[in-house]
């Protein structure tokens, strides 16, 4: 397997990916948030890394967490989001900087479900963080949790689909509850047209108290 190793100019920071990792997509975003590939054939992380820091005098990427509009991160969510759009609202927002550029968000505010809405409960809504920053969901996750237990909320729920392995949640400390079947909100009585996947989604939860 070999390495890649990408250097931004602006703020001499790399990052490095492997070859499973680095797909064409993820050559255009990184393109497009100004890094540089400088090497594509490193035979280790450590190798890489080596050669940033002496050749260059560049230091690892750290990514950082703000505080963010619902407005801003909502306009992430639309743009980036593979199969959600936005929320309507939220408690707070939270963004992953790189320098002063967004690569991810995170939104939370009170469950969907009118069972799980207690009023010690808190459900991350949306949480969309650009393919070549994946390490950067658990530091959001993380923020998000943190905050959750400043404001007196006693856990932190939210959903994937089921054919999301789960990684980063068991990362960030979230536990299965359960498998939801998921469904339409579209009734009789309530006509509504779906703007989000209906199949089944798991059920994850973080005790914060």
């Amino acid at each position: 397997m070999w390495y890649w190793l990408f250097i931004k100019e602006k703020t001499n920071q790399f990052i490095i990916l492997s070859d499973n990792q680095l797909h064409d997509e993820g050559r255009w975003i990184l393109g497009d948030d100004r890094y540089e590939l400088v090497w594509d054939s490193a035979r280790s992380i450590n190798e890489a890394e080596q050669y940033a820091k002496e050749r260059y005098g560049a230091t690892k990427l750290k990514l950082e967490t703000r505080p963010i509009t619902l407005k801003e991160a909502c306009s992430f969510v639309n743009k980036h989001h593979r199969h959600h759009i936005s929320p309507q609202g939220h408690k707070f927002s939270i963004a992953l900087f790189d320098g002063e550029l967004v690569v991810g968000v995170i939104i939370a505010g009170r469950p969907v479900s009118r069972y799980q809405d207690d009023g010690l409960t808190l459900e991350v809504t949306r949480c969309c963080v650009k393919e070549v920053y994946k390490n950067g969901v658990s530091k959001l996750y993380a923020a998000a949790c943190r905050v959750a237990q400043a404001m007196g909320y006693k856990r932190v729920i939210t959903y994937t689909l089921t054919i999301e392995n789960g990684s980063s949640m068991r990362a960030s400390n979230f536990k299965l509850e359960r498998i939801n079947k998921g469904g339409s909100w579209n009734s009789r009585s309530r006509v509504r047209k779906d703007k989000h996947p209906t199949g089944t989604k798991y059920l994850w939860v973080r005790e914060v108290s």
